[in-house]
Parts: C-alpha cells; sequence; structure tokens
C-alpha cells in the first residue's frame, strides 16, 4: 500500500508522514488599531483635498514652505500606506500550524523577518486555556500557555481564535500521539511482555535452594 509523501506539502519543513490538522493566524482584533489610524489618516486626506484650494492659498504666500509642506505630506501618505499594508500582510503570514507531530509557530515578515518554532507534542507536560476580560469573551480570542516537560519555561501563544477548540485539539492529538507510539511499539515487539514473564520464571527455576542444615 502506497502512503502519502507529505514533505514540504503545506509549509517548509514538513515531514513525509506528517499530516496538518487545522492553522490559524492570530485574531483579526490585532488589525483594529491599524484599521482606525487607517480610517483616520483617510478622512483627514479627505478633507485636505475638499479644502485644497483654501490651503494653498493660505500658503501660497510662501512658496518654499508650500514646496515644503506637500513634500512632507506627499512622503507621509507614502509611508504611512506602505506601513499599513506590510502589517496587513505580516498578518496574513504569521501562521500557526498544528500536526499530528508538533505545533509550528511561522512568524514571517515581507523583507525583515522569517522565524520558526516547534513543539513537539509528547514533550508538552501541560496546557492551559486563559481568557480573562469581556473583549476576549466577547469575541472569542485568547492564550494557550504550554508548559515543556523538559523544562521549566513555557510557551505562550497569544491572540489565538476560538481557544477552547485548539485546546482540545492539542490534548486529543497529544493523546492519539502517544497511542500511536505504544501501538508501534507493541507492534514491533508482540511477544515482549509474555518473554519477560518467561526470563523471570526462568531466573527463579534457577536458583538453587539453600540446603537446610537443621
Amino acid at each position: 500500500m502506497n502512503k502519502t509523501n507529505n514533505t514540504d506539502r503545506h509549509f517548509k519543513g514538513q515531514l513525509e508522514s506528517e499530516v496538518v490538522q487545522c492553522f490559524y493566524r492570530k485574531h483579526w482584533i490585532v488589525l483594529v488599531r491599524d484599521l482606525i489610524s487607517f480610517i483616520v489618516f483617510v478622512a483627514v486626506l479627505t478633507f485636505v483635498a475638499m479644502h485644497f484650494k483654501g490651503i494653498y492659498t493660505f500658503f501660497a504666500q510662501d512658496s518654499l514652505f508650500t514646496t515644503f509642506l506637500a513634500f512632507s505630506l506627499l512622503s507621509l501618505f507614502t509611508l504611512f500606506i506602505h506601513r499599513f499594508f506590510l502589517h496587513f500582510i505580516r498578518y496574513y503570514l504569521d501562521i500557526t500550524v498544528i500536526t499530528n507531530y508538533r505545533i509550528v509557530t511561522i512568524d514571517k515578515s515581507l523583507y525583515l523577518r522569517d522565524e520558526k518554532d516547534a513543539i513537539d507534542l509528547p514533550k508538552i507536560q501541560d496546557i492551559k486555556k486563559s481568557q480573562h476580560g469581556i473583549v476576549k469573551r466577547l469575541f472569542n480570542y485568547g492564550e494557550l500557555i504550554i508548559t515543556l516537560s523538559s523544562t521549566t519555561t513555557t510557551k505562550v501563544l497569544v491572540f489565538v481564535p476560538n481557544p477552547g477548540y485548539h485546546f482540545r485539539k492539542i490534548n486529543k492529538l497529544k493523546r492519539e500521539y502517544i497511542k500511536e507510539r505504544i501501538g508501534r511499539r507493541r507492534s514491533r515487539d508482540p511477544h515482549g511482555v509474555a518473554r519477560k514473564q518467561e526470563d523471570t520464571a526462568t531466573m527463579v527455576n534457577d536458583i538453587t535452594p539453600l540446603p537446610n542444615n537443621t
């Protein structure tokens, strides 16, 4: 029976037998501040465009200042537009992938950032869901606090949408992974337990009892 090769299928670094169970981007609330800033900026720009004639007449007495002001506004507009769309693109590139083996966080920007971090499911000792505050409860987002078994450090996944679902999903995949690993060990040595009991009985029978001197 041919097995599906999933190498680099959904993300760079995906293993051959690794299956993506789900993925998510941060909650849309992380874009609210940028959206509000963009709306305010567009409103100011619209006001300036509607009253451009009066503003130009007011500053026309000093042509040097008018040129400097126009250049400054154009530069500010260009920088703001680029900043807004760079944040928007980074939002779509910042992804957390949950597979049947691990949790992979991909933090990437268009030019300056490309980071990946992976947490193996069997190394997760404890996972906690946190939703404090009316806003988080109302818009259904929160944090997942993951404690690793090998260290005392914790990994915090922030702005997780629908954290209850992802909390249950990770716990379920962890149990399935451990069960599958135990099953593979038993399939490799199905008579291991019986042989262990047989060896123990042989060792007991080989012990020669001490002579009774009484």
